[in-house]
């Protein structure tokens, strides 16, 4: 049952993709486990050393198998401001005064104000939206736009996704009779913006231990919460109280699509979301699923790979109110019209990344060859040309590519914006923010792992020197991401319909959690075929001497896998990746998905 590393030489090979993967090591207590898993619950015992990895034992395996949503579910009051909030609130929807939702421009921001919308109509309450334009208002509050909301009639305002760093266009509305409300989850500062109540569990007198939510899992707390006042005030009796579960679809794609780790809570949320999901309430999502061309149940793939990109390019290169109207929409026409233009507004978004990814690769290799072969610590690369609609996309892809955090900058004359993706141990939220108290950036700042900011031209290079002496007592901690840890290390026929079941059923994987992964030792390649609008895709056979079995890669032109899978024949490879259940066309069987090759 055991596996030893020491068995495995081709182990102390850097991979292509220049990782080190590393074997989980086994022992008896994984050995008790795989036994008490596998006579119990059926569960294959390659999966053992893994889900002990990751903490599961014999006490919490059917905890986290089942993640039920009341397991870990809050009690709403438990958060700093919630309950004033929900009383407020529960005033205005009794008392018919409109309310104002100002919402971020991504995916997180359109779910938790398309949620709060749907809500107070559902109460007979009137409310507007507001998302700011990307390019014209920037991210966050600003005073025109708030003032705009006041003009349609809202006595009162709640910005979801945002605010937590808007103390000016907050300060404007001090002097006027309209309050404003935070829900929000990026890193605050010291001091926080005046407002009525600012409900972000990431404050520092916030002592919940829920810091890991995204805006759309704290607005469906903050739904609980009003929904139980408006109980306790006899507001159901002439109404059907709503079933707020019915909102999960919309909380599992902001939890997914925001990247936030996928543990407790959010994992509950996400598990049971999917399920939501698959009834296809939402008339918007439903359209958008159409209009995708998926045929299988919803999973966190589809909701990251698919509905997410297209609800975020009108965010990105168009209209940015499109995502969250398609979320509200009640007509049928209009919702396949409204997703007809995000996915054509998403084609051109991949081009516009896929151009600009190659050329910020071409300026990275250039900084590595003028370095002397060595890659820096953090990469920051900059350029007039690029939209910077899609920078937060190329920096994640340049992340994923050389395993450092990296920040992507789109240069304008007046002002540059940009975006950053980072690895484990480096908080580019904390980063961000250091540098605008030094008066690098304009504006900055966000989650650890992805941040956003605001540069003069002329100061790109010394935020530059900024983040590299500021990443260079981390360097143990940048290097070490460039080892990963495997699942085990099997043949072909292991990966069967079975295995990739359970995988399934153990899921959602994500940030934090990822799926388990395989390496297929001296396996052989075949049947290589590209596809894709840029044939930027791949699929292929891998086999060996047990059997074998279909592969994917996914953008894989950028990647020195790439120049490998141009060449296999008669080739032995040690191939790393995962395995998933393809059920495009209901073929429903185990698929591997590439990640990487050991030679």
């Amino acid at each position: 049952m055991s596996q030893n590393p020491l068995n495995f030489e081709f182990l102390n090979n850097l991979s292509v993709q220049n990782t080190l993967w590393k074997l989980i090591p086994n022992n008896i207590e994984t050995d008790h486990l795989s036994l008490y898993l596998n006579q119990k619950f059926d569960v294959p015992y390659i999966l053992s050393p893994y889900l002990m990895s990751i903490g599961i034992n014999k006490i919490n395996f059917e905890h986290f198998f089942n993640s039920k949503i009341k397991d870990f579910f809050p009690d709403p009051f438990l958060f700093v401001d919630m309950e004033k909030t929900v009383l407020r609130i529960a005033d205005e929807i009794e008392n018919k005064r409109p309310i104002g939702i100002f919402g971020d421009y991504d995916v997180d921001g359109a779910t938790s104000a398309a949620m709060l919308y749907l809500f107070f109509k559902y109460c007979g309450l009137k409310s507007f939206i507001h998302i700011p334009d990307r390019f014209l208002e920037g991210y966050g509050p600003n005073t025109e736009a708030l003032k705009e909301l006041v003009k349609k009639g809202a006595k009162l305002i709640i910005t979801v996704d945002c605010g937590i760093t808007s103390f000016e266009p907050l300060e404007s509305m001090k002097n006027t009779d309209m309050d404003v409300i935070i829900v929000d989850h990026h890193k605050p500062t010291k001091i926080l913006p005046p407002a009525f109540s600012i409900i972000n569990p990431k404050r520092n007198d916030n002592k919940s231990g829920f810091e890991y939510l995204c805006a759309a899992g704290i607005t469906f707390i903050l739904l609980v919460g009003i929904n139980r006042e408006l109980k306790k005030r006899g507001f159901y009796q002439k109404l059907p109280e709503p079933n707020l579960i019915n909102f999960l679809d919309l909380v599992a794609l902001g939890t997914a699509c925001d990247v936030v780790p996928l543990v407790e809570l959010n994992r509950a949320l996400v598990k049971n979301g999917i399920k939501v999901m698959s009834e296809r309430k939402n008339l918007g999502l439903k359209s958008l699923y159409d209009i995708s061309n998926i045929n299988s149940s919803p999973n966190i793939e589809i909701l990251n790979f698919s509905l997410g990109p297209r609800i975020n390019a009108g965010g990105r290169i168009g209209s940015s109110k499109l995502g969250v109207n398609l979320l509200i929409e009640q007509d049928e026409d209009t919702a396949k019209e409204i997703s007809i233009k995000l996915d054509n507004l998403n084609n051109k978004r991949k081009l516009l990344t896929s151009q600009a990814e190659l050329e910020a690769i071409g300026i990275i290799e250039s900084q590595i060859e003028k370095n002397n072969g060595i890659l820096p610590d953090i990469l920051l690369v900059a350029n007039e040309d690029w939209h910077e609609g899609v920078v937060g996309i190329v920096a994640s892809k340049l992340k994923e590519k050389y395993n450092r955090p990296t920040c992507v900058i789109s240069i304008n004359e007046n002002l540059c914006k940009g975006s950053g993706r980072s690895i484990p141990g480096v908080s580019l939220g904390d980063l961000f923010q250091k540098a605008v108290d030094e008066k690098l950036l304009l504006k900055g700042g966000g989650h650890d792992m992805a941040a956003g900011l605001s540069i003069k031209k002329e100061k790109i290079e010394a935020f530059r020197t900024f983040l590299n002496s500021n990443v260079m007592h981390k360097n143990d901690i940048i290097h070490k991401n460039n080892i990963e840890d495997v699942a085990a290390i099997t043949n072909v026929s292991s990966c069967s319909y079975e295995l990739a079941k359970w995988i399934e059923k153990l899921g959602p994987w994500g940030e934090g959690i990822s799926v388990p992964k395989f390496i297929l030792e001296n396996s052989q390649i075949k049947n290589v075929k590209r596809f894709g609008v840029n044939m930027e895709h791949v699929t292929f056979t891998i086999f060996d001497n047990s059997g074998e079995i279909q592969c994917k890669r996914f953008n894989i032109l950028n990647s020195p896998l790439n120049k490998i899978l141009s060449d296999t024949m008669n080739k032995h490879f040690n191939i790393v990746g995962f395995l998933k259940l393809d059920s495009w066309n209901n073929r429903n069987r185990p698929e591997f998905q590439l990640l990487d090759i050991i030679i």
